[in-house]
């Protein structure tokens, strides 16, 4: 198959950061990250929060077919409650799983394929 897309929303005091996301066709792959649109197969494998902001939702334009679904990282550390199954969040499901990941002002966001 291919690659698809999909975005993750982070809530912080002075706005909401909507956040495009790369998600590769492979297990055990960075997804890649582009604050100022679409984001592509070369993009950073991180994005740093610009504030205090909290992870609250992940959605995706599709099920990638080999990958089943990727865990959260903050600073290269795996987070605890975020992990998704990509199938379980598509942007058509109104009961697409909500996340509450409090991340610190200039720390590192990536995800990892599974």
């Amino acid at each position: 198959m291919a690659a698809s897309a999909g975005s993750m929303k982070f809530v912080g005091k002075s706005r909401t950061y909507t956040i495009d996301m790369y998600i590769p066709d492979a297990i055990a792959t960075d997804i890649t990250f582009s604050a100022s649109g679409l984001a592509a197969a070369t993009s950073q494998a991180t994005w740093r929060a610009p504030e205090n902001v909290v992870m609250t939702e992940v959605s995706l334009s599709a099920a990638a077919p080999t990958a089943v679904g990727a865990f959260l990282t903050v600073n290269n550390a795996v987070v605890n409650g975020g992990t998704w199954k990509h199938a379980n969040q598509l942007s058509t499901l109104a009961t697409r799983m909500s996340f509450y990941v409090p991340i610190k002002a200039g720390d590192f966001v990536g995800a990892r394929q599974f």
